[in-house]
Protein backbone atom coordinates (compact mmCIF):
# COMPACT_ATOMS: atom_id res chain seq x y z
CA UNK A 1 0.00 0.00 0.00
CA UNK A 2 3.20 2.50 0.59
CA UNK A 3 4.04 1.72 -2.91
CA UNK A 4 0.91 2.62 -4.38
CA UNK A 5 0.51 6.16 -2.25
CA UNK A 6 3.76 6.68 -3.43
CA UNK A 7 3.12 5.93 -7.02
CA UNK A 8 -0.48 8.20 -6.63
CA UNK A 9 1.37 11.22 -4.78
CA UNK A 10 3.80 11.53 -7.91
CA UNK A 11 1.05 11.50 -10.53
CA UNK A 12 -1.14 14.58 -8.48
CA UNK A 13 2.02 16.29 -8.24
CA UNK A 14 2.38 15.35 -11.82
CA UNK A 15 -0.86 16.49 -12.20
CA UNK A 16 0.05 19.58 -10.21
CA UNK A 17 3.02 20.70 -12.34
CA UNK A 18 0.88 20.35 -16.06
CA UNK A 19 -1.78 22.58 -14.67
CA UNK A 20 1.09 25.46 -14.66
CA UNK A 21 1.70 27.28 -18.39
CA UNK A 22 5.09 26.73 -17.96
CA UNK A 23 5.45 22.81 -17.19
CA UNK A 24 2.38 22.14 -19.50
CA UNK A 25 4.30 24.08 -22.13
CA UNK A 26 7.54 22.57 -21.88
CA UNK A 27 6.19 18.61 -21.36
CA UNK A 28 3.17 18.98 -23.85
CA UNK A 29 3.87 21.78 -25.99
CA UNK A 30 0.70 23.27 -25.06
CA UNK A 31 -0.89 25.74 -23.02
CA UNK A 32 -3.62 24.04 -20.22
CA UNK A 33 -6.90 25.57 -21.03
CA UNK A 34 -9.12 26.31 -18.21
CA UNK A 35 -11.49 22.92 -18.08
CA UNK A 36 -7.55 21.12 -18.34
CA UNK A 37 -6.15 23.00 -16.25
CA UNK A 38 -9.12 22.32 -13.06
CA UNK A 39 -9.43 18.52 -14.28
CA UNK A 40 -5.76 18.06 -13.35
CA UNK A 41 -6.34 20.28 -10.11
CA UNK A 42 -9.20 18.36 -8.85
CA UNK A 43 -7.34 14.86 -10.15
CA UNK A 44 -3.89 15.88 -7.96
CA UNK A 45 -5.95 16.72 -5.17
CA UNK A 46 -8.32 13.49 -5.54
CA UNK A 47 -4.60 12.01 -5.74
CA UNK A 48 -3.33 13.27 -2.68
CA UNK A 49 -6.40 12.30 -0.63
CA UNK A 50 -6.46 8.76 -2.25
CA UNK A 51 -2.78 8.05 -0.80
CA UNK A 52 -3.35 9.73 2.53
CA UNK A 53 -6.34 7.06 2.40
CA UNK A 54 -3.53 4.14 1.69
CA UNK A 55 -1.28 5.02 4.27
CA UNK A 56 -3.94 5.21 6.86
CA UNK A 57 -4.88 2.03 5.68
CA UNK A 58 -2.00 0.44 6.04
CA UNK A 59 -0.42 2.08 9.34
CA UNK A 60 -3.64 3.39 10.95
CA UNK A 61 -3.60 6.41 12.11
CA UNK A 62 -1.02 6.22 14.91
CA UNK A 63 1.91 6.26 12.06
CA UNK A 64 -0.52 6.71 8.68
CA UNK A 65 -0.01 10.66 8.50
CA UNK A 66 3.29 10.62 9.36
CA UNK A 67 4.23 8.74 6.91
CA UNK A 68 1.85 10.68 4.19
CA UNK A 69 4.01 13.36 5.02
CA UNK A 70 6.86 11.64 4.71
CA UNK A 71 5.96 10.49 1.48
CA UNK A 72 4.64 14.03 0.31
CA UNK A 73 7.83 15.21 0.41
CA UNK A 74 9.75 12.17 -1.26
CA UNK A 75 7.11 12.53 -4.18
CA UNK A 76 7.47 16.22 -4.72
CA UNK A 77 11.28 15.97 -4.89
CA UNK A 78 11.22 13.38 -7.69
CA UNK A 79 8.48 15.72 -9.75
CA UNK A 80 11.08 18.53 -9.16
CA UNK A 81 14.07 17.03 -9.98
CA UNK A 82 12.19 14.61 -13.09
CA UNK A 83 11.20 18.34 -14.22
CA UNK A 84 14.54 20.28 -13.95
CA UNK A 85 17.43 17.31 -14.43
CA UNK A 86 15.38 15.10 -17.59
CA UNK A 87 15.67 16.18 -21.01
CA UNK A 88 12.13 17.17 -22.39
CA UNK A 89 10.67 16.77 -25.81
CA UNK A 90 9.84 20.25 -26.29
CA UNK A 91 11.91 23.01 -25.08
CA UNK A 92 9.80 26.28 -23.79
CA UNK A 93 10.23 29.20 -26.22
CA UNK A 94 12.36 32.09 -25.09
Amino acid sequence: MTALALIALVIAFSLFALATDPHALACLGARPGAKTRRLRRAGAWGLLALAFLLTIAAHGWRFGPVLWTGLVMVAAGIVFLSLNLLPLRVRMPK
